[in-house]
C-alpha cells in the first residue's frame, strides 16, 4: 500500500529481518510483538515522509510522549483521538476508485475483489481483508486460466486427404488435437472429449502441446488415463511439442516410459511421420 502511494518499492526481506529482530528484543524490555501499521505509515507519507528516517523520528516522538508527557496525554478526550483516527482514515483512502465510472472500466472479478476487500477491512480488520483478497484473486485466476485453456482438432484431411487417414468404413485412423493454455486441475475437463472419443476409435491420437505452458499432477493423470484407454483398444498416443515444464514432469513421473521414447516428438510434423509408421505407411505431405 505504501509503495503504491510513493511510486517506489521497499525491500521486503530487509523489513522482515528488522521486524523479526525487533520482536525478539522487545519482550526483553517489557514490550510485545507487533507489525507495521498502515495508518501511521500513510500519515507519514501524507506529511512528506519518504525514508526510514521518518519512521525512526515517529518512534522517537512516541517514546518521548510516553516517557515525559504520559500524564498529560491521558487527559486528551477520546473524541479528539477518534476524530484524528477518522481524518487519517479519510486521507488514506483513494475514494476516486469507488466512483461508478471508474468501477465500470474494470471487470466483474476486479470489482468483486475491490469491494469485498474494502468491506472486510471496514467491518473486521486489514489482515482478514488481505487474506480474502488473496483467496478471491486466486479463485478468479484459476477460473480465467481454465477459461483460456482449450483444445482444437487439427484438420489433417486438408493436408493428407481422407483416404490416407481413414479406414475403409470411413472412420479415422489418425486424429490430431492442439491444446492451448495450461493443463491443470481447473481445466482437466477440457480433455473429456478425447476420453470419450467422440470422433470414433482411431489407431493413433496425436496431442500437440506446443502451446501448453504448464501441467500439474491432475493434468498428468488425465494424460495417463487417455493413454491407458487407447492402449486397451490397441491404439497409441503421441505427444508433440512439449515445453520445458510439461516435458520435465512427463520425464520425472515415469510417463515417458509408458508412452515410449518414439511417441514423444519435438513437433507435429515428426508426430505425423511417427503416426504413419505405426500404421505401416509413410506420410505423403509434410504438415506445417
Amino acid at each position: 500500500v505504501a509503495d503504491s502511494q510513493i511510486d517506489d518499492r521497499h525491500d521486503p526481506n530487509q523489513e522482515l529481518m528488522a521486524q523479526g529482530i525487533a520482536n525478539v528484543v522487545a519482550p526483553l524490555f517489557g514490550g510485545f510483538a507487533a507489525t507495521g501499521a498502515i495508518a501511521r505509515t500513510a500519515t507519514n507519507i501524507r506529511t512528506g515522509g519518504r525514508t526510514p528516517v521518518a519512521g525512526i523520528l515517529h518512534a522517537l516522538v512516541l517514546l518521548a510522549i510516553v516517557l515525559a508527557l504520559a500524564p498529560l496525554a491521558s487527559h486528551i478526550p477520546l473524541a479528539t483521538l477518534s476524530a484524528i483516527v477518522v481524518m487519517v482514515s479519510i486521507n488514506m483512502g483513494e475514494w476516486h476508485a469507488f466512483a461508478p465510472k471508474e468501477l465500470a472500466r474494470y471487470s466483474v472479478q476486479y470489482r468483486t475483489i475491490l469491494l469485498g476487500t474494502f468491506l472486510v477491512t471496514v467491518i473486521f480488520d486489514l489482515t482478514l481483508a488481505v487474506e480474502l483478497g488473496m483467496v478471491l484473486a486466486s479463485l478468479f485466476f484459476i477460473y480465467r486460466m481454465s477459461d483460456l485453456t482449450r483444445i482444437e482438432r487439427i484438420p489433417l484431411e486438408e493436408h493428407y486427404g481422407i483416404e490416407a487417414l481413414s479406414r475403409a468404413d470411413g472412420t479415422p485412423r489418425i486424429l490430431a488435437y492442439r491444446m492451448f493454455g495450461s493443463l491443470f486441475f481447473g481445466a482437466a475437463n477440457k480433455l473429456e472429449n478425447l476420453l470419450l472419443m467422440q470422433h470414433g476409435h482411431p489407431d493413433v491420437v496425436i496431442l500437440d502441446m506446443d502451446k501448453v505452458i504448464n501441467i500439474d499432477t491432475t493434468g498428468l493423470d488425465i494424460l495417463q488415463t487417455l493413454q491407458r484407454n487407447l492402449h486397451k483398444r490397441g491404439a497409441s498416443l503421441i505427444l508433440s511439442g512439449l515445453n520445458s515444464q510439461p516435458g520435465s514432469l512427463v520425464f520425472r513421473s515415469g510417463f515417458l516410459d509408458q508412452l515410449g521414447d518414439d511417441n514423444v516428438t519435438s513437433n507435429i510434423t515428426e508426430a505425423l511421420i511417427r503416426a504413419q509408421r505405426i500404421g505401416g505407411s509413410e506420410p505423403e505431405v509434410a504438415y506445417t
